[in-house]
C-alpha cells in the first residue's frame, strides 16, 4: 500500500506542476519529493540552485540529502 500511496502522490504532484503549481507548497522538498524535482526544474535550474547552496553551505552540512535529487551533484556538476 505504501508504494501505491507514493505513486499516487507523484501523480498528484506532477499534475500540480503541469497546471502551474509547485512541488512544495509551504513545506520543503524533503526526501519524498527529491526525485520529482526534475519535473519542475530543468538541469540548468538545479545547477544554479546548487551553486547558490554551495555559496551558503560550502560543505553541504545543512539538510543533507533533502533538497536536491540524490544524483544531482554528479549529473549537474558541469551544467550552466
Amino acid at each position: 500500500e505504501s508504494l501505491r500511496a507514493e505513486e499516487a502522490g507523484a501523480e498528484i504532484l506532477t499534475a500540480c506542476v503541469e497546471v502551474g503549481g509547485c512541488l512544495t507548497g509551504v513545506h520543503g522538498v524533503g526526501i519524498e519529493k527529491l526525485d520529482l524535482m526534475r519535473i519542475q526544474f530543468s538541469d540548468v535550474d538545479l545547477a544554479l540552485q546548487m551553486r547558490i547552496k554551495t555559496l551558503m553551505d560550502p560543505n553541504w552540512l545543512l539538510n543533507p540529502g533533502k533538497v536536491f535529487p540524490l544524483d544531482a551533484p554528479v549529473d549537474l556538476a558541469d551544467v550552466a
